[in-house]
């Protein structure tokens, strides 16, 4: 649907967002970080506004304003910020409803989406963006001019 497919290209911006502040280590504002990514500025707003209420960036307006992080980066899991875009909601709707189905109780396929999105969370584990803010400036991150 396209909410879900806004939803992922939120999540994508918003953890752009976050390594671009985590690795310039400063205060950035939208335009700014837009145009190093070349992606919508309109898009990102929204997505820094969501990184804002979920307490990952504190947002400023005005001639001084611009986005920076809430805390430091190594504290920032991407993990937590990945489940606070997306939601843990599973890939079908019986994840969350169960009794949506006729199948439950007892459907193997609803245990094992259950299953898989709780290893795609755990893949994620304990990276932090600070984590992978330090092994961008190994070698990556390298276009990044903000």
């Amino acid at each position: 649907t396209i909410f879900a497919m806004t939803r992922r290209l939120q999540t994508d911006y918003a953890l752009r967002a976050l390594l671009c502040l985590g690795f310039v280590e400063r205060q950035a504002t939208a335009d700014e970080m837009a145009r190093a990514f070349s992606i919508s500025k309109d898009h990102l707003v929204k997505a820094v506004q969501a990184l804002a209420r979920a307490g990952f960036v504190h947002s400023r307006s005005g001639r001084s304003g611009g986005v920076v992080l809430a805390r430091a980066a190594d504290t920032i899991r991407v993990q937590d910020v990945v489940a606070a875009m997306e939601g843990r909601h599973g890939v079908l709707e019986c994840v969350e409803t169960p009794d949506v189905c006729v199948l439950e109780p007892g459907c193997g396929l609803r245990r094992k989406l259950i299953e898989a999105e709780q290893a795609f969370y755990d893949a994620l584990g304990e990276t932090t963006i600070g984590e992978l803010c330090r092994s961008r400036r190994r070698g990556g991150l390298h276009n990044l001019t903000v």
